[in-house]
């Protein structure tokens, strides 16, 4: 072999020596391009880094309350669970017999023990599963039950949902949620994006890199705390809401109506205290739900509460003469009749008996030769019949004057043919209440945050002025003179004079007609009380109630006007002016603070007032009551007192559906009800110790 020379030698040195420094360098330009840029093959090492060992948490915000307006919480915010069931034989903790564990989730959850093992399996792959609508909505006493049990591979994932203490307490007005938490109806839908609140972070540096999840020494922790919703105060009026919502399930239950609407409102502000509707929104017997507000959402012919404005229009223009004579029982308008409501009428009488009466004839001659149909129709017009109130809820629809041919104008006077929404009414009888001034409805009264500073407030306002203060002051003693002496009698109170006028509507039949049947109308009452000095409104319309061979429509309509009204006059401590000026005895009491105090004295104090004291427990001090402080109640009222000692269940048989919602919602018993009506049968007897498991009620209806 020939020898190799050492320039060979030398030469292949540097070759490799060269060779060596281009790699070097080649590797070291990259180690320097990736140290100044942080970029290799488009990753950003950087934020991957960050990434890796940053853990970044979403702190949830909560959603804001709806409140009356003395404070007291008709929509909050609640903690739940889902059980989650980590199924993947990969983490120790996992689920070990399938058929055992739905048998003992089934016991709690009263379901299926097959439907739940078959959700808990369905699934081969997964690392881990949900129970679908059975495993949501856990209950904290139920997530008591279920730990007890100590399962493998159950977790408990803590969530918040919504939830009405009160039910359907003022549904329509305090509105539903979704599964999501989105509001799909009334305030919740109206005020979503102000109840919402922002979800906050924080953000830790933890070991991603030996995946401990330690967390590691750092400076850069970032944080930003979650922003709660704002609170909704409304201007319900929670005793006069509570009268108008039982006067309505009484009538419900007696009359089975296909509709019913009540308002209550201020007419010196314009402020809603009440308003309620059946069927309601929750869902009902036959689980629909009812998302359609009545009151302001649903326009039909009014029937005689029209004649209201058709007789302060004519006062107004000094057209009306009271002592006037006309020949009452029907008129011809274009070649059609237009008869009186008995289709043969009283003969010749006055305009003043014709209003007590509730003659059509006479409002026909009042709108068509005393005010004439142009000067009718821009009267209706100020009254605002022709566009929505602009209250503060969703979905409000106004109703439609006809104003074409003459027997539209005509029929308009008294209520049939054109359409208006309930709230149309109220709203437009407040300038007969308010001395001419007609005041714009509203139900939000204020809107705090979450500290409770006031960030948005409403105030009354005028919307128009259609007639002044004299024209208002005869048309209300008018409409008393209907109460006491004509149509509306039935609506008489004992200590206050009433002013107002009855309606039977008709209801079209689809076909061009009406439909037909004593039970097929719309039977309403518009009433402000007290005369001299009005406080309230308060309308009232019942659809299609069954009555009875002895009972007319105004029947279930005063079951609900007359004990809502009595009852909000004497709690605005209105004057009577009625036989007497003197006012009536005060019946309602301001329950005060009686926590912390003495059970026995709380009791004693509580029957002098004459309320009646439910105590639920076997202390002796006062934890809680329900109703809360601040609260006014009628002679009577119920008030639940939760003890320091062991829970009572008390005797609850005759409550209401309400009354044992306010019983779960003070003692956080928890309540299956089957039924509607008032409680028959109760799963825990009086006395017993109120523990784990749910208490089962059956409710029914009162006889008539």
């Amino acid at each position: 072999m020939k020898p190799i020379k050492p320039s060979d030698m030398n030469r292949g040195s540097l070759i490799l020596s060269l060779l060596f420094l281009g790699l070097f360098i080649i590797v070291l330009a990259r180690f320097v391009f990736i140290m100044t840029t942080g970029h290799i093959h488009g990753v950003n090492l950087i934020d991957s880094k960050e990434k890796l060992i940053t853990n970044k948490e979403t702190l949830k915000s909560t959603r804001g309350e709806i409140l009356t307006r003395e404070g007291q919480k008709l929509a909050v915010e609640s903690q739940v669970y889902t059980i989650v069931a980590i199924v993947s034989k990969e983490n120790p903790n996992h689920v070990k017999d399938f058929s055992l564990t739905a048998e003992k989730l089934a016991n709690v959850l009263k379901a299926d023990s097959k439907k739940i093992k078959e959700l808990l399996t369905h699934n081969k792959t997964a690392y881990q599963v949900e129970l679908g609508s059975l495993g949501k909505n856990i209950t904290y006493t139920q997530m008591q039950e279920i730990n007890k049990l100590k399962l493998p591979g159950i977790v408990l994932v803590p969530e918040m949902k919504r939830l009405y203490p009160f039910g359907d307490f003022a549904s329509h007005v305090v509105g539903i949620t979704n599964f999501e938490g989105d509001g799909i109806a009334g305030i919740e839908k109206e005020y979503s994006k102000l109840l919402s609140g922002k979800d906050g972070y924080i953000e830790e540096k933890v070991d991603g890199f030996l995946n401990s999840g330690l967390r590691l020494p750092s400076d850069s922790t970032a944080s930003k705390p979650p922003t709660n919703g704002n609170n909704i105060v409304t201007t319900l009026d929670m005793s006069i809401q509570t009268v108008l919502e039982d006067s309505m399930n009484q009538v419900n239950e007696n009359y089975h109506p296909s509709k019913m609407i009540g308002i209550v409102m201020d007419p010196r502000t314009g402020e809603v205290l009440a308003l309620s509707n059946r069927p309601s929104i929750y869902p009902n017997k036959d689980d629909e739900v009812n998302y359609i507000n009545y009151a302001i959402s649903y326009p039909f012919e009014p029937g005689s509460t029209m004649k209201i404005f058709t007789l302060a229009a004519a006062i107004n223009e000094g057209v009306y003469h009271g002592s006037e004579k006309y020949k009452s029982g029907s008129i011809t308008i274009s070649g059609e009749t237009i008869s009186d409501h008995n289709d043969y009428g009283w003969g010749t009488i006055s305009f003043d008996k014709g209003v007590q009466l509730s003659s059509n004839v006479a409002f026909t001659i009042l709108a068509k030769d005393k005010l004439g149909y142009e000067k009718f129709y821009r009267y209706l017009q100020k009254f605002g019949f022709n566009n929505t109130t602009g209250i503060d809820l969703n979905n409000e629809k106004k109703g439609e004057i006809l104003n074409s041919a003459q027997i539209e104008k005509a029929t308009t006077s008294f209520g049939q043919g054109s359409t208006v929404s309930p709230i149309q009414l109220v709203t437009a009888a407040s300038a007969i209440a308010n001395d001419g001034k007609m005041m714009k409805p509203y139900v939000i009264k204020k809107v705090t945050n979450e500290k409770g500073k006031t960030i948005k407030e409403n105030a009354p306002e005028v919307i128009d002025t259609p007639i002044t203060k004299d024209t208002a002051t005869k048309t209300r003693s008018l409409l008393a003179s209907v109460v006491n002496d004509g149509t509306g009698k039935n609506f008489s109170l004992e200590d206050y004079q009433v002013a107002g006028k009855t309606g039977t509507a008709q209801i079209p039949d689809g076909n061009g007609g009406y439909q037909t049947g004593r039970n097929n109308y719309i039977f309403s009452f518009l009433g402000i009380a007290p005369v001299q000095d009005p406080k309230l409104i308060v309308y009232v319309a019942v659809e299609k109630p069954q009555l009875a061979v002895n009972q007319v429509g105004s029947n279930p309509v005063s079951e609900v006007f007359n004990p809502v009204m009595d009852y909000g006059l004497k709690k605005l401590d209105a004057t009577s002016d009625k036989g007497k000026e003197t006012k009536p005895e005060k019946t309602t009491k301001i329950l005060k603070d009686y926590e912390n105090k003495s059970v026995k004295e709380s009791v004693d104090e509580l029957k002098e007032l004459g309320l009646n004291p439910i105590i639920v427990g076997k202390g002796d001090r006062v934890v809680a009551t329900s109703p809360q402080k601040g609260i006014e109640l009628i002679n009577g009222s119920k008030v639940l007192i939760k003890t320091n000692g062991d829970l009572i269940m008390p005797n609850i048989l005759n409550w209401s559906h309400r009354e044992v919602m306010e019983l779960s919602t003070l003692t956080g018993l928890e309540v299956d009800y089957e039924g509607s009506g008032f409680v028959t049968s109760q799963s825990f007897k009086h006395g017993e110790k109120i523990g784990n498991g749910k208490l089962k009620v059956i409710l029914k209806e009162k006889n008539k």
